[in-house]
């Protein structure tokens, strides 16, 4: 079989593990962001390198929810280069000095960090800054790949192990679906991870939405200029974005 549809059917399988697996979680994640926008909170996203990613595709998405603020770090991200981010992201101190001082984290707030491994200290310093404001934290992560290899933060633990609330992906360690079988020095490829969280965030939006919507509330959502009349749709999200402007930095 050739390699892109193994990948694509291995994709299609996590998805379903993911549903099998973590409904409850999902639904939990859903219940305690509706509780923190009914009071007035913000729900902030963190990754580095290419979880970066998922944080981002969260914030001012189409048919997404307005109160989203991405703890973006440019030193944090490849296109500021690719060697300076990896040695950040494991920089013991960094995430804690340089990244959480730039937002506003209440406690009425939430928090969701990405980490496919787990083990890299700028997650885990996110995760415990969040938690020790107060904030409640949401980890996606893979256990799997995080029980392979030991943490790089000296406390020892992963980012599994600091958040209240886990949505596992499950991704393989080394983040590879497939085996290169003719060629095993090369070892694995088809990352899942990215994409994996990505669903697990818009799977946690749908939970929101539903949420307000079978409770008669209308959903603080971004609508799509793309659709529609685009003057119609700036208008919507700006009068929804006046009550958090001053919470999300990149409006």
């Amino acid at each position: 079989m050739a390699y892109w549809r193994k990948y694509m059917e291995a994709m299609l399988e996590a998805q379903a593990a993911i549903i099998r697996d973590q409904a409850d979680a999902i639904e939990e994640a859903g219940r305690v962001i509706t509780e923190s926008v009914r009071r007035g909170g913000v729900l902030h996203m963190f990754g580095s390198g290419h979880s970066h990613l998922a944080a981002e595709e969260g914030f001012y998405r189409s048919g997404g929810l307005a109160p989203v603020s991405p703890m973006l770090d440019p030193s944090l991200m490849f296109h500021e280069g690719t060697e300076k981010c990896i040695a950040l992201e494991k920089w013991d101190g960094y995430a804690t000095r340089f990244v959480v001082p730039r937002f506003e984290l209440r406690p009425e707030d939430t928090l969701m960090v990405f980490s496919a491994s787990g083990r890299n200290n700028a997650p885990i310093e996110v995760a415990m800054a969040g938690r020790k404001r107060g904030l409640y934290t949401i980890g996606v992560t893979s256990r799997r790949y995080s029980d392979a290899f030991p943490s790089r933060h000296p406390s020892g633990k992963h980012l599994a192990d600091v958040v209240d609330l886990v949505l596992d992906h499950d991704a393989p360690p080394g983040d590879g679906l497939l085996q290169i079988d003719e060629m095993p020095e090369l070892g694995t490829t088809g990352a899942a991870s990215t994409a994996l969280a990505v669903i697990l965030v818009h799977a946690v939006f749908s939970a929101v939405i539903d949420n307000f919507v079978q409770a008669g509330e209308t959903p603080p959502m971004i609508r799509c200029p793309n659709v529609g009349s685009e003057q119609e749709a700036l208008q919507a999200n700006a009068k929804t974005l006046a009550a958090y402007r001053s919470r999300l930095p990149f409006i």
